[in-house]
């Protein structure tokens, strides 16, 4: 099968959920004899190549008109700023009518110079979230797949914010005209459905990982717990800096390691001065890295609000680490709660605390936890099984497509 992923955050290079879980699935269906090409229209200022071969993935960045260095820094004040202005005057959305206009004609390009059979891409696309007006996404001239990994709409909506209608419409449109849906998780499949009335079967196809990856034979730390993700309020960090002031008062020797980026001066204003010397701050690492850390610690926390399909509970999880994760939205998808791992509501601070002394006061429950984690993640999210159904589903989507 000749497949075509689009991608505008495929490694390496800023990234998130979605270009992880790609680069994965690509990979995997090249090793199993399909051939992988990766395009994406990248935002400005990305930087990288415009083209190289991951693996045996064929990865093709194309850019915005207005790509510059100028745009290198997206945190930046000075981008910020003129990022609203190109907005607000609408010459963002001119550029982005082009832009699209001409990742068209690429696109349509390697369909067929590659004899594509089937497109997959998200229902999250960056340009969306700058656009000022309606601009619908090129229809393709091969069968498109759309997987729910979280799009604009979807976090908005369980945030409780309003949501413009412009851009409500046009992901509703890239779904309608999708020749199948799939989701990441149940629980997005349901909650995406009923905020864009799609009444339309949805597959629910979890996202992998590479479980042979991990490190092994790592020393374990007793009382190292870890934190990997972004630091902001939607991945649960500030409630953690809350709950970590219990858990020293009652272990006073615990560790906690904060690995991702943001804004690590919120997290230290909401710790007591005893607990901030207990909290090492890492930033940004290497996948290596983090499994490193994960590997060396006996805890993993993860109390997010909202998440679509989370990979690092199952990083966690095949690193042999018990894992602590979010009650909400698909956790309860990932973790069987006293089984393979604890569920905790992110609103409950104390309920937080106690999940992490339970497990450092209790070794055996410890690693009784993270050993089932450990064994359910090679059954049920390894990224060569995961990738199997994904095959059946486009295969079941191409004869649906012949059939018509």
């Amino acid at each position: 099968m000749n497949i075509l992923y689009l991608c505008d955050e495929y490694p390496p290079g800023r990234h998130g959920g979605i270009g992880t879980s790609v680069q994965l699935l690509a990979r995997q269906m090249v090793k199993m004899g399909h051939r992988v090409i990766v395009a994406g229209l990248y935002s400005p200022g990305y930087g990288g190549t415009d083209g190289f071969d991951d693996e045996g993935v064929k990865v093709y960045r194309y850019r915005w008109g207005i790509d510059s260095k100028w745009f290198n820094d997206q945190l930046s004040l000075r981008v910020r700023l003129g990022n609203r202005i190109l907005k607000d005057t609408g010459i963002m959305d001119g550029q982005i009518k082009r832009s699209l206009e001409n990742f068209r004609k690429k696109l349509e390009g390697l369909i067929a110079k590659n004899q594509i059979d089937l497109i997959e891409m998200p229902d999250y696309n960056d340009y969306i979230k700058l656009c000022r007006s309606y601009i619908p996404f090129p229809v393709l001239p091969v069968p498109v797949v759309v997987k729910l990994n979280g799009s604009v709409t979807y976090f908005k909506m369980e945030a409780g914010e309003k949501v413009p209608a412009h851009i409500l419409k046009m992901e509703r449109a890239i779904m309608n005209q999708a020749a199948a849906v799939s989701s990441a998780s149940s629980y997005t499949a349901n909650k995406s459905a009923a905020y864009f009335s799609y009444t339309s079967k949805i597959t629910v196809l979890y996202n992998g990982i590479d479980t042979d990856a991990p490190i092994t034979n790592t020393p374990k730390h007793p009382l190292q717990v870890i934190f990997t993700g972004t630091l902001t309020k939607k991945k649960g960090i500030l409630q953690l800096a809350k709950a970590w002031n219990t858990v020293i008062k009652t272990m006073p020797a615990a560790r906690l390691l904060v690995l991702g980026k943001g804004n690590q001066q919120k997290v230290v204003s909401l710790l007591d001065e005893s607990a901030r010397k207990t909290v090492s701050f890492l930033g940004h690492v290497t996948l290596d890295e983090v499994r490193r850390h994960l590997a060396a610690s006996v805890v993993s926390i993860f109390p997010s609000y909202a998440e679509a399909f989370a990979l690092a509970p199952l990083e966690a999880m095949a690193c042999g680490t018990a894992v602590i994760n979010s009650n909400r939205t698909s956790g309860p998808e990932l973790i069987d709660d006293g089984i393979n791992g604890l569920l905790a509501d992110p609103d409950d601070i104390e309920q937080i605390a106690w999940a992490i002394i339970h497990l450092l006061k209790n070794p055996n429950v410890c690693t009784g936890l993270a050993k089932k984690g450990q064994e359910k993640v090679k059954r049920d999210f390894d990224i060569a099984g995961i990738a199997a159904q994904n095959l059946q589903f486009y295969a079941e989507v191409i004869n649906n497509g012949r059939k018509n």
